[in-house]
């Protein structure tokens, strides 16, 4: 079927090649960082001349931003899928939502590579990794002193220091999983520390 013509046709083309960039880019950035990728080389990955790159986003920096903002995007989409105010349930959502992100190029990979980069005060990203670190943190110390109050968890528990654990646990496990190429498997590393972490916080006892 032919290209639709006109405006609306254009528009349509037009998202549609700025969606294969960011999903090349995505791909490169989790790869090879922010500081050792070229626009040359997103361009030659997207299949797209230089100037093709350029007339979406004028410079790396802006296509780091939007990347990371498109990526985000998928991520805010996945918790969305936790109705209840359960523990139990958003635990066991995270792991099903790792296990798909697995599935998708690049998305690990940027969330440790890029991550790790932009702990420089100097790097374009640095406060979006900050802010987006932090309100992780919240939510779920958040959702933890809620558990508390609805009976599902322990009095007297220490909320935010149990958030603040499990967001290391899961950052250093993701960063152990691609530096020792895939060697273990990452679910089953997660779901044991989750299992064991409800163990010991739950009202019954009782794990995932």
């Amino acid at each position: 079927m032919a290209t639709p013509r006109g405006p609306r046709g254009r528009y349509a083309a037009g998202r549609a090649r700025r969606t294969q960039i960011l999903d090349a880019a995505l791909v490169r950035f989790g790869q090879d960082g922010y500081r050792k990728t070229s626009l040359a080389r997103i361009a030659r990955d997207a299949e797209i001349t230089d100037a093709g790159l350029l007339h979406h986003f004028r410079d790396k920096q802006q296509l780091l931003l939007a990347v990371i903002e498109h990526w985000h995007e998928r991520m805010d989409r996945q918790w969305e899928r936790v109705v209840s105010d359960s523990v139990r349930d958003a635990f066991r959502c995270h792991l099903e939502d790792t296990a798909e992100t697995l599935t998708m190029p690049g998305m690990i990979e940027l969330a440790v590579v890029v991550a790790a980069e932009a702990t420089s005060p100097d790097h374009p990203a640095h406060a979006f990794f900050a802010r987006w670190q932090e309100k992780g943190v919240q939510e779920l110390t958040e959702r933890l002193r809620v558990g508390t109050e609805k009976g599902e968890l322990k009095p007297g528990l220490d909320h935010e220091g149990i958030a603040r654990e499990c967001a290391a646990l899961d950052a250093g496990l993701r960063q152990q999983w691609l530096t020792t190429d895939r060697s273990f498997d990452l679910i089953a590393a997660m779901r044991g520390h989750l299992d064991r972490l409800m163990r010991s916080i739950s009202a019954d006892g009782l794990g995932l």
